[in-house]
């Protein structure tokens, strides 16, 4: 009797495993063993292509500020291009910086407009076009773009995930380029223009024409990019959801949509010949035809015999509360504070933590993403032979601190460090703030202190009064004062 329980108790172990791996295997993307088709029921898709991010940019009006609000906020300023390490930075402005931080200047709108793009896909790319008389797909002709110099470089052209596929991979494990794509394919079509007449042409470009921009993929693999709006997806559809849920219910109030009920006496089939006498072909269209009439026009009125009108409505419900819990997940994706994405829906201003946060938010994508993408494009150019090659043979970037005081707080920081001068010269007889530690909360340039002359300094000849060289009349007498002329 025991051995038939340890059997039976086997078989329940065993059909219970084979279930929940059953279940594991069919329950998507949500995890949840339980409830299988949970995302199903709430209409969250399991796979997301750069379509569904897209169009959420394009026409969802969260995830487009989310990603202009990181994108404005992170792209404030350029940064300032170094030869060197970032400690040379106050030193002299060599030739080299001026005529890169030249050359930059006019692309810098194309880089940012790459960055715009990387973060609604995967990736997105900047093609290099240069003139050296080669198709796109072979190498740069490195001796004549440099011969032409700057002027060698055309344009930089952003380009979406949609329209660069990468091609074969190098296979070679002694290559540097171990596991990177020999090749790209660049379709030329806009990315929702299906309306695009003609035939989109498709190129093939070669490595050195391209940069491309993947947040996200530390293997340095394009397909492991991160997208922006991934992780809150299912939250953008749930604010779609309540906002429009909301509207929608609005809106049916607002139409008017009446329902007519009869008595038991009344005679249906008299009112149903009565319809069709009046051309209509059957009762409802008669009843639909005048309730038409009776909202197309505010003086319109409706005369029934024996029967009794109201009005279809329903509730509508307040969609803040459950709009607030999707759109704060949502900023926690992004890791956005709620006040500084959505501003004063609330009533609320953003709070000096949430300034904080966000500006060390930014400060960290601009001295890690940001930097890496410019630093690679700049050494891109001296490689091709477009602009030389730094002394030092590394460029560093120096980006301004988001987490600076503003004017308003340096003054702030003034007045208060006066004060405290101020206060401590009354009580102790001596200031505990110096005037430069003033100036320097200020950001101002600090005073020069005065030269102590030195006493062991030759004395001039000259007359203070008068700025004469006494040396040249030794036999003047030092107490005569000069004859007026």
């Amino acid at each position: 009797m025991s051995e038939l329980t340890t059997e039976a108790q086997f078989l329940v172990n065993a059909l219970t495993d084979a279930i929940g791996r059953q279940r594991m295997l069919y329950a998507g993307m949500n995890g949840n063993t339980k409830r299988t088709k949970l995302w199903d029921e709430f209409g969250y898709p399991e796979a997301l292509t750069f379509e569904s991010f897209y169009r959420q940019y394009r026409r969802g009006s969260t995830g487009f500020a989310a990603v202009h609000k990181l994108l404005d906020s992170c792209w404030t300023d350029n940064p300032t291009i170094i030869d060197g390490d970032e400690d040379r930075e106050s030193t002299k402005t060599t030739e080299w910086e001026k005529s890169v931080t030249k050359l930059m200047k006019k692309h810098w709108a194309k880089i940012k407009d790459a960055d715009r793009r990387n973060m609604v896909g995967r990736y997105s790319a900047l093609l290099i076009q240069v003139r050296d008389n080669r198709d796109w797909s072979e190498p740069v002709d490195i001796s004549v773009v440099k011969r032409l110099g700057s002027k060698a470089l055309v344009k930089l052209i952003p380009a979406w995930e949609a329209q660069i596929t990468p091609g074969n991979t190098d296979v070679d494990t002694h290559s540097e380029t171990y596991g990177q794509p020999v090749s790209y394919h660049f379709n030329e079509q806009p990315v929702g223009d299906d309306k695009a007449t003609g035939s989109p042409r498709a190129v093939q470009v070669h490595p050195d024409r391209i940069i491309l921009l993947c947040e996200g993929s530390e293997d340095e693999n394009i397909l492991s990019g991160i997208p922006l709006l991934e992780a809150g997806y299912n939250d953008l559809l749930d604010i779609e959801k309540t906002k429009g849920g909301s509207a929608e219910g609005f809106l049916k109030n607002a139409s008017r949509q009446l329902a007519t009920e009869f008595d038991a006496q009344t005679d249906m089939a008299a009112i149903a010949k009565s319809a069709k006498e009046a051309g209509y072909a059957t009762l409802g269209d008669a009843m639909n035809d005048k309730v038409r009439k009776l909202n197309s026009g505010t003086d319109s009125a409706l005369v029934t015999q024996s029967g009794k009108t109201s009005v279809l409505s329903v509730a509508a419900a307040d969609p803040t509360p459950s709009w607030t819990v999707s759109a704060n997940q949502f900023c926690a994706t992004i890791q956005c504070p709620f006040n500084i994405l959505f501003g004063k829906q609330t009533g609320n201003l953003a709070s000096e933590e949430d300034k904080t946060a966000w500006a060390t938010r930014c400060n960290g994508r601009r001295w890690g993403f940001m930097s890496d993408v410019v630093t690679h494009l700049i050494e891109r150019f001296w490689t091709i032979g477009i602009i030389d090659p730094p002394s030092t043979g590394e460029v560093t970037l120096a980006w301004s601190d988001l987490l600076a005081p503003s004017e308003k707080e340096k003054i702030a920081n003034m007045q208060a460090l006066a004060d405290v001068a101020q206060k401590t010269q009354q009580a102790f007889g001596t200031s505990a703030v110096e005037v430069n530690e003033i100036r320097a909360a200020g950001e101002l340039e600090p005073i020069k202190e005065t030269a102590t002359p030195d006493p062991e300094a030759k004395q001039t000849d000259k007359d203070p009064l008068t700025d004469d060289d006494d040396s040249e009349n030794p036999n003047r007498d030092a107490n005569s004062t000069p004859q007026q002329s």
